[in-house]
């Protein structure tokens, strides 16, 4: 038997509906290949995905509803793969907590607002449950391998984190809540703190972005936002700087190899981009420059070391080199939930939800910073989104 009974919630009827590969980006098997977690059910509205979704994760059950999925089945663990942000999935989370759950994995952003996340944070911390967040990220052993050597002052201090959105068809807000969250969220594993402000200009055709400009999310149902290019800037308490941007960049075509994060330490900067299989490459200068002889990139490449037996993802290394990265690195999130429930620890191989819900503040704080017109101390005193009147 199985230390851990684990259930799946899906919704692909309501807003958003489902995503590539599957609820939340795959997230429904999450726990496939753990030999110490049983999946047990799966929850979704639609018969057909449900179905679907049954035979590919491994779920041996299947439930229209969640709440009485939970209420019969008596998970330990419960994996939300529900990828859209409005109220129904707070009242999701909410009443999984309550449920009784030891854990919980879900899929990023945790929130589209702070208040929300606020929310979140008080029911797991007052009924004891531990929740993972699927950032691609620190998760990554690629990633914590260039925190290592930064870490061991291989390129000299961290002066400056640059992340970018993918600047496809979402540029603006909508790319800063789905696909920046996952690089604000890394911007603050490699600062090792969170920003104490921030200061924001969001523009839609060319122009500030205005409350009045604002209209519902129709995709992932965040409320009302506006803005299709957005630039933000962050101080942290260490003295780095970090900022992000989503604007055009070219056709889209190439906007998966765009969206990352790029540290600039004194001596190289180191660029990391295309997660979650992470595509890492060195420059050995502070900055960049055209000059052929300073120097050129050089790859970091996954083949060139291995993560040691203790950590989570180490299982599925074999899995980030290939085609199976999404697959791997929602392994390894489940991985360390596990381990953070057998150990009783916080999680540090992912994204906890601590680390999560203060990223909403950075997605969401330029955005206010704007509207307000002045810098902004972090967290947010203002809670709720920026957008409404």
């Amino acid at each position: 038997m199985s230390d851990f009974r684990a259930v799946v919630i899906a919704d692909s009827t309501g807003i958003g509906g489902s995503s590539r590969n599957g609820p939340s980006h795959g997230l429904h098997q999450t726990f496939d290949q753990h030999p110490d977690v049983d999946l047990v059910a799966l929850s979704d509205p639609s018969e057909d995905n449900r179905s679907r979704w049954i035979a590919e994760s491994g779920a041996t059950t299947g439930y229209s509803d969640y709440e009485k999925m939970l209420a019969t089945e008596n998970p330990d663990i419960a994996v939300i793969a529900i990828h859209n942000y409005n109220q129904a999935r707070l009242e999701t989370f909410l009443a999984t907590v309550q449920s009784g759950v030891r854990g919980i994995v879900i899929e990023k952003p945790v929130a589209a607002q702070p208040a929300h996340a606020d929310q979140m944070m008080a029911a797991a911390d007052a009924a004891g449950t531990q929740v993972v967040v699927a950032h691609r990220g620190r998760e990554n052993p690629s990633i914590r391998e260039v925190k290592r050597r930064a870490d061991s002052g291989e390129w000299g201090p961290l002066i400056q984190i640059k992340a970018h959105g993918k600047g496809d068809h979402r540029c603006g807000v909508v790319d800063a809540l789905v696909l920046g969250t996952h690089e604000l969220n890394t911007m603050q594993f490699f600062a090792d703190a969170n920003p104490i402000s921030c200061w924001g200009t969001v523009l839609i055709n060319g122009s500030p972005a205005k409350r009045s400009d604002a209209a519902e999310d129709q995709v992932y149902g965040a409320g009302l936002m506006a803005g299709d290019r957005v630039f933000a800037e962050y101080t942290f308490p260490n003295g780095i700087i970090g900022s992000y941007e989503s604007m055009p960049v070219g056709t889209g075509d190439h906007s998966g190899e765009w969206l990352g994060c790029d540290l600039y330490f004194q001596n190289a900067v180191v660029t990391t981009r295309a997660k979650p299989n992470a595509q890492i490459h060195v420059f050995p200068e502070g900055s960049v420059f055209a000059q052929p002889e300073v120097g050129s990139w050089e790859p970091l490449l996954p083949e060139d070391w291995t993560p040691p037996s203790s950590d989570p993802a180490a299982t599925y290394w074999a899995e980030w080199k290939g085609s199976e990265s999404t697959a791997a690195s929602n392994r390894s999130i489940g991985a360390e939930l596990v381990r953070c429930l057998s150990e009783n620890v916080t999680p540090i191989f992912a994204s906890s939800l601590t680390d999560a819900a203060s990223t909403v503040d950075l997605i969401v704080g330029p955005q206010r910073s704007h509207l307000e017109g002045k810098r902004l101390d972090l967290p947010l005193h203002t809670r709720g989104n920026p957008w409404e009147a």
